[in-house]
């Protein structure tokens, strides 16, 4: 199977009957009823890929400030500089904060906080985009220390961020955007069981943001995972991939801004795919499903509902 072969397979779903490759009307950042004014939004691996594809559209959402972070400084302020560019040509003041940071380091994830409460930053939303992966092997191949390594960084770092996020003062609703991966529930796809220690180190840190949702109300903290779709980058284009065989990047950012509003409340703890239809998810079968059946788009063991068959 080719590598185009497998990018249009992975991307097929039969969960919406209409399957989105680029935005549309009801996720679209300009809705007045997606507006995030007045709201800080907080994106770690923001400087590349998706996290930047979501901060384009936040600032199109009308975000007062957006903060990237990532371990590269040069990468991070080029894209500060373009996002700049952006809110100018599109008549925003959004605020652009690149801060350089590596996300498992605490030391750092500290400071960065004490920057943000010495700015006066309340962040309303916190955007979990970082996250690494390795060379295609086996776990016992790859090594503990390896392993580990993608744990801190899928897993340990969001867990960290959120507790500090949750923990600031003041009483305003939160929103949490996990942008996980469509492997946690692929495990045995050719493409992706090459790779197990991605997605488990993955598959904990979304059920980490499952179980923190049962600890607040959607009016307090809500928190909604999602699949990103298959986005081009420079490792595509390194492979001379053709972009028509993947996902409008600002698919995945107009859907964050969405999933960052009232409307996505019914969607908190549970994991979705940018590439869904969001009125068919709210309304009809699915939406009666989704009232009805606490484990429907959830992480558990399958066929399993306590100890009785599902």
């Amino acid at each position: 199977m080719s590598i185009v072969d497998i990018l249009d397979e992975i991307r097929k779903s039969n969960v919406t009957s209409t399957i989105h490759r680029e935005p549309y009307a009801a996720v679209s950042p300009t809705r007045p009823e997606l507006s995030q004014a007045g709201r800080s939004i907080l994106i770690t691996g923001g400087g590349t890929g998706a996290g930047y594809d979501m901060a384009r559209s936040f600032i199109q959402a009308s975000a007062s400030t957006i903060i990237i972070v990532g371990r590269r400084s040069e990468v991070l302020e080029a894209a500060r500089v373009k996002l700049e560019e952006e809110a100018n040509l599109t008549g925003k003041d959004t605020k652009i904060v690149a801060r350089p940071c590596d996300v498992v380091d605490i030391v750092e994830v500290n400071a960065l906080w004490t920057f943000l409460g010495e700015q006066g930053i309340f962040v309303d939303v916190y955007v979990n985009n970082a996250a690494k992966f390795t060379e295609v092997k086996p776990m016992i191949e790859l090594g503990f220390d390896e392993v580990w390594s993608q744990v801190e960084t899928n897993m340990k770092s969001p867990m960290y961020f959120a507790e500090r996020f949750c923990k600031q003062p003041g009483k305003k609703q939160k929103f949490i955007l996990n942008v996980t991966t469509a492997n946690i529930h692929a495990t045995q796809h050719p493409a992706v069981s090459v790779r197990p220690a991605y997605t488990l180190s993955k598959f904990a840190g979304t059920l980490f943001f499952q179980f923190l949702a049962q600890d607040f109300s959607h009016d307090k903290v809500q928190v909604v995972s999602f699949h990103p779709g298959v986005i081009y980058n420079d490792y595509w284009k390194s492979l001379g991939i053709d972009p028509k065989h993947f996902d409008d990047g600002q698919l995945t950012g107009s859907f964050a801004v969405w999933a960052a509003s009232k409307e996505a409340a019914f969607l908190h703890g549970r994991t979705v795919w940018v590439s869904w239809d969001v009125e068919e998810l709210a309304t009809g079968e699915l939406r009666k499903r989704l009232d009805e059946d606490f484990y429907f788009l959830r992480g558990t063991i399958a066929g399993l509902d306590a100890g009785n068959l599902a």
